[in-house]
């Protein structure tokens, strides 16, 4: 995730409210619920009054992950700009928690002009403290702990998927014994082939940095420890790994900001690259990212779709308790949220917000689960 240093708004003897211009909100957190809660802002009468006038960088429309909505707010009046920089869970966690302290950057007001820039980042930047989050797991299973945040909703459930690049392994299914392994780092392809030969290459996990709930729902329950440290490694477009912090480490406590960078990775061959691990060649990879990442990472990159446990991704799975490989997702507001970010937040936490725009596969409405769970470290309990 991209945080701007923390400032701290006593030295600077600014408040709050001076930073922000009247009718702005400042919203971050899940990159894997954007595209939902994308849907439920360009909708005409559910936040704003009429469809809004839509901004987005790095990414295009709904894989943005800076977007900005102008309009006017359903019961409001006036104008309302909606910043959105969707950079993790944790991340946005960590931002409505820490508001007093952390600024993030958003993009610059002189930059909302209605159009779509695709992969192009904004050329400058606006810094503010966050208003609103999206998080797929409670603040109970979170890195920020406190201050406990007061207002909060769960709006949806929302799913995940594992996938694999070309490598040397060529399986379909993963299991949380497998994939705990792998996040140790340097797992011999034989514990995922059973081939007893097969113990000069190794299968790894490339997957989101510590600011992500995706990762805190495939640590959580995988069984790996949500605050374990792992072994990930990252590998550009053409399959070769990066030496993240110019030491020759090819595998650490790394990751992605975005879901949608690493999908975009996952159709490396690496049957004949080089492990710059153990210096021998070819390796394979695994990754864990949310439904609609993997979605473009299969149908767009040419990943290949892995079963967990031996049951595939589908939503009746989810549904009923046997693919437990999702997350509850939450609308958080920041203590002292003011009077019109907290008018967002109850417009996207109503019946008729977020909850309308679950599609029923990236992410799920909690009245058509058959089943329930606290968090990532329990299992589903059917209903």
């Amino acid at each position: 995730m991209k945080l701007n240093k923390s400032l701290v708004a006593a030295v600077l003897g600014l408040s709050l409210t001076s930073l922000c211009q009247a009718g702005d909100v400042f919203m971050s957190g899940s990159t894997a619920m954007r595209s939902t809660v994308y849907a439920a802002l360009i909708n005409a009468g559910t936040v704003f009054q009429s469809a809004p006038s839509v901004t987005t960088y790095n990414g295009g429309g709904s894989g943005a992950n800076y977007m900005a909505f102008r309009g006017t707010l359903v019961g409001g009046s006036g104008t309302t700009t909606l910043y959105c920089h969707w950079s993790g869970s944790e991340a946005g966690i960590l931002n409505v928690a820490s508001n007093t302290t952390i600024q993030v950057d958003f993009i610059d007001a002189s930059l909302v002009d209605g159009a779509d820039h695709g992969s192009a980042l904004p050329a400058t930047t606006q810094n503010a403290f966050v208003n609103l989050a999206m998080a797929d797991n409670s603040q109970a299973y979170s890195r920020t702990k406190k201050p406990t945040l007061a207002t909060k909703a769960a709006v949806g459930v929302i799913t995940f998927e594992w996938v694999r690049n070309h490598g040397l392994w060529t399986g379909t299914n993963v299991t949380d014994s497998q994939v705990r392994q792998a996040l140790g780092g340097y797992c011999p392809r034989a514990v995922f082939s059973g081939n007893a030969a097969d113990v000069n290459d190794y299968v790894y996990v490339s997957g989101r940095n510590n600011q992500s709930g995706t990762r805190v729902n495939a640590f959580g329950t995988s069984g790996f420890g949500i605050f374990t440290i792992p072994n990930q490694v990252e590998m550009n477009a053409s399959g070769v790994m990066q030496d993240l912090n110019g030491f020759g480490t090819y595998a650490g406590d790394y990751g992605y900001e975005s879901g949608g960078t690493l999908a975009s990775t996952m159709g490396a061959n690496t049957t004949t690259a080089a492990d710059l691990f153990n210096g021998k060649t070819g390796y394979s990879v695994i990754s864990y990212m949310g439904v609609g990442d993997a979605s473009s990472a299969i149908g767009t990159y040419g990943a290949v779709p892995l079963a967990l446990n031996g049951v595939p991704f589908s939503s009746a799975a989810i549904k009923e308790g046997q693919y437990g490989f999702w997350g509850n997702e939450y609308i958080l507001a920041a203590n002292n949220a003011n009077t019109e970010a907290l008018a967002v937040f109850n417009l996207l936490s109503a019946n008729t917000g977020i909850n309308t725009f679950c599609d029923g596969t990236k992410a799920i409405k909690l009245t058509d689960m058959h089943c329930t769970r606290t968090g990532p470290t329990s299992d589903p309990s059917h209903n």
